[in-house]
């Protein structure tokens, strides 16, 4: 037993000690008449301690180095390591987990400094610290093209690079709107870049952070597919 579980359990003795009446010179039939509940609560609950620091180990603080240690977040890990971007409940749905059981085994990563976390739409969502600032790149880009609009629009511009919005909304059949919100949104992520050189509405380019994204998205919804088949 270690320095600290020691300590621990010079305490927990402690506190049962100091439960009892300090009389000693009263016989011991009297001596437990004068306990009350309370203290044979102490008393118990002492006792369940101690045998909880001895048999099972005391109690284990998450640590960098043992945070992986348990298989709920060492696939938690894993699973943000193949599909960067993803949100909370499509973690919990895709591991069989309960999103308050997966969000505190997420929380305990992001404390260790293992994954980070990003607001993007109003979702949390999560990557891994190893990667920096690509991985984080990665996560945001990936997390916006998991909205089905938004994967057919990158998906048309990596086909048809140079389009404007107008002729996006047509060929994909959607509220020129629409376009124009996601087509914002991965402007500001590095998706697409514009350019009015040569036009007086600005024509978009896949990046290629864009290209990229969409390669990866298809390569998840394939594995998917075939692991659901």
């Amino acid at each position: 037993m270690d320095v600290g579980k020691r300590v621990l359990l010079l305490i927990i003795v402690g506190c049962i000690l100091c439960s009892f009446t300090p009389v000693a010179s009263a016989e011991m039939g009297s001596f437990l008449e004068s306990w009350t509940t309370e203290t044979f609560a102490v008393v118990i609950f002492g006792i369940i301690l101690i045998v909880a620091v001895v048999t099972i180990g005391g109690i284990k603080y998450v640590t960098p180095e043992n945070v992986l240690d348990t298989s709920v977040r060492k696939n938690l890990y894993d699973y943000i390591d193949e599909y960067p971007g993803s949100h909370l409940r499509e973690i919990a749905r895709e591991l069989d987990l309960k999103p308050s059981n997966a969000a505190w085994h997420l929380r305990k990563l992001e404390q260790t400094n293992l994954i980070r976390s990003r607001s993007i739409g109003g979702k949390k969502v999560y990557y891994l610290v190893d990667g920096g600032i690509a991985a984080r790149k990665e996560a945001v880009a990936e997390s916006i093209l998991r909205n089905n609009n938004a994967y057919k629009i990158m998906n048309y511009l990596s086909k048809h690079p140079g389009k404007h919005l107008l002729e996006i909304a047509h060929a994909l059949d959607l509220n020129h709107h629409t376009v124009k919100w996601h087509i914002k949104k991965m402007y500001m992520a590095e998706l697409v870049e514009g350019d009015t050189t040569h036009s007086t509405y600005p024509v978009y380019y896949p990046t290629e952070t864009g290209i990229s994204s969409v390669k990866n998205i298809q390569a998840h919804k394939s594995k998917k597919a075939t692991a659901a088949s």
